[in-house]
């Protein structure tokens, strides 16, 4: 009996720290999709008829995103906590896209219509907007030079 009991303690030990590296592994992979699912890049941004903003949205991410329901763009700049809470969701009238999803790897072109510089308004003019996608913000600044 005496050489079968560091067996069995050594058994336990490995099945103790095999059961600890499984719940580490499963905690830390869905930590990471997580992380990797929705992720976007703004690799453009500009005021092309001197009013409108367009900007381009690129899906870096794993997962498809759903522009209507996954995206949610503030005007101002909520890192440097601007009070403004004109925001918009790609449903509404201020913001259209012609997609309804964006694949992983793909684009949308997005417009915001907004007062950021039209005629009559404090022309030219930067604008701030933050894109929200799954509660990580993206910053962009525009510079529109009025119509």
């Amino acid at each position: 009996m005496k050489g079968i009991t560091p067996i069995i303690s050594v058994i336990i030990l490995l099945l103790i720290t095999v059961g600890l590296a499984a719940a580490a592994w499963t905690y830390m992979s869905n930590y990471f999709t997580t992380l990797t699912a929705k992720v976007v890049e703004i690799p453009t941004q500009k005021c092309p008829n001197g009013e409108n903003v367009m900007s381009i949205i690129h899906n870096i991410g794993t997962q498809s995103i759903n522009i209507r329901s996954d995206i949610v763009i503030m005007s101002g700049d909520a890192s440097l906590g601007d009070t403004q809470l004109d925001w918009c969701e790609l449903n509404e009238s201020t913001c259209t896209t012609e997609k309804t999803s964006i694949n992983s790897g793909g684009y949308a072109k997005v417009t915001i219509n907004s007062d950021c510089c039209t005629t009559g308004s404090d022309c030219p003019k930067t604008c701030t907007y933050d894109i929200i996608v799954s509660g990580r913000s993206q910053p962009i600044t525009v510079y529109c030079p009025g119509a």
